[in-house]
């Protein structure tokens, strides 16, 4: 495999993994809407209810924002290794 393909392929699995941050971090605003909602609409809350959806939001909200920057990372990562072959390609063809 040449080392464009991989580094192709490197960078849509990072794409693929911010995504999956991206979903996380929705699901947990969407945890974060209801326990919003429970509070503030005319009906008398259940604070128990908001409080179990703010918990389990939590972890939700922390997986994404990790997933997301590592697929951030690694997408920037190869972008600076990409930049860096090039940079040498040029170096070597002003040297010959």
């Amino acid at each position: 495999m040449r080392s464009y393909e991989y580094d192709q392929q490197f960078r849509d699995r990072a794409a693929r993994t911010r995504t999956w941050g991206l979903a996380l971090l929705g699901v947990a605003a969407v945890l974060w809407i209801w326990a919003a909602k429970e509070l503030l609409l005319p009906h008398q809350p259940d604070l128990e209810e908001v409080v179990t959806l703010l918990g389990a939001s939590v972890p939700v909200a922390v997986a994404g924002v990790g997933i997301f920057a590592v697929g951030t990372v690694s997408h920037r990562m190869s972008a600076h290794a990409h930049g860096l072959r090039e940079l040498d390609k040029l170096a070597r063809i002003q040297e010959s």
